[in-house]
């Protein structure tokens, strides 16, 4: 019995990875230039094709969930949009912590790889979202600061990358640059898997033996006003850089993290 409930969450694992696919591909080639027809601000524009990647966010969320594969646990999540020009800085254990961020706050705006803009199935999406390309390192900082001027959330992912289960964190240095240009406090989401699922190095195919729990825990905001009164801002950058990554590593250390 055990082995046939695996087997059907990884059945809806894998259609659920199929469905993103093909549903990225046709949002790409259809749904978004259609979306950017209609008249309307760049920003007015924007937000119709965040609304919609929000929508179909929810919906694959909602897919995991009723079928049994992840139950979703969320904390303080009125935070994430409880003001104009919110910084939000995740941890990133697993494929879909973009997904169920952004599901959360469908108008927030996030850093993609450059990779994204020229890839055949998302590239319409992150255009018409006009979320920041990630091809250069110095007009990533100003284009995500001056978002964050703008009143819009920001999420960004300070790992820069997935961390492995059992990891340690070790945080760039790039959201602090941005906290600090834009003059802004970090409200830090923290997220937690049990069991480590869709995680770095791991068939994302495979379901676990049990359904995984996803929870996302979001903390009050964490000043940077210290670090902005450092003699530099490179100092600044790195006094902030190491001040998060102490305070999400003794936050998630209940959860394994190193």
């Amino acid at each position: 019995m055990k082995s046939a409930g695996r087997l059907w969450r990884s059945l809806v694992t894998t259609l659920s990875f199929v469905a993103f696919g093909i549903g990225g591909t046709l949002m790409s080639a259809v749904l978004m230039p259609l979306l950017m027809l209609v008249p309307g601000t760049t920003a007015v524009r924007r937000a119709r094709a965040r609304t919609v990647i929000g929508f179909c966010f929810r919906l694959l969320v909602r897919m995991l969930v009723d079928s049994g594969c992840m139950r979703l646990e969320t904390e303080g999540v009125d935070r994430l949009t409880k003001k104009h020009g919110t910084l939000v800085l995740a941890n990133h254990p697993t494929y879909i912590d973009v997904v169920v961020l952004i599901s959360l706050m469908p108008q927030a705006n996030c850093v993609v790889k450059g990779a994204l803009w020229r890839n055949p199935f998302y590239w319409g999406i992150v255009r018409a979202a006009g979320y920041v390309n990630n091809d250069s390192p110095e007009d990533v900082i100003n284009a995500c600061a001056e978002s964050l001027r703008s009143g819009e959330t920001l999420l960004l992912f300070p790992e820069g990358t997935r961390t492995a289960p059992g990891q340690a964190l070790r945080f760039q240095r790039g959201a602090a640059h941005v906290a600090l240009k834009a003059g802004t406090a970090v409200t830090p989401a923290l997220i937690a898997c049990d069991p480590p699922t869709l995680t770095k190095g791991a068939p994302w195919w495979l379901a676990p033996d049990r359904p995984f729990t996803f929870s996302v825990d979001v903390h009050p905001a964490i000043a940077t006003s210290d670090a902005a009164a450092a003699s530099s801002t490179a100092i600044g950058a790195r006094h902030l850089t190491d001040t998060l990554e102490n305070y999400f590593s003794r936050e998630l250390r209940p959860y394994g993290y190193a």
